[in-house]
């Protein structure tokens, strides 16, 4: 008899939190290219670029700590 550690359940789960693994980078990603193609089209470099960081900061880390809030 094989014992299974991982069923189904456990795969979605480790799912879930890989992807919340890649929530955070991608947020400050998607604000620093948003602020880069804005700073160019407006010339006000930096300051579009670093609004629109932080703003991909603080919602990359609303959006993980809401995804680990479902694994606590």
């Amino acid at each position: 008899m094989a014992l299974r550690i991982f069923s189904k359940d456990n795969y979605r789960k480790v799912a879930e939190l890989s992807s919340l693994v890649l929530m955070l980078p991608s947020s400050i990603v998607v604000g620093l290219v948003f602020g880069l193609l804005l700073d160019k089209l407006f010339k006000t470099h930096p300051w579009l670029l670093l609004t629109f960081l932080v703003l991909g900061i603080v919602s990359g880390l609303y959006s993980l700590l809401r995804g680990l809030k479902k694994f606590v």
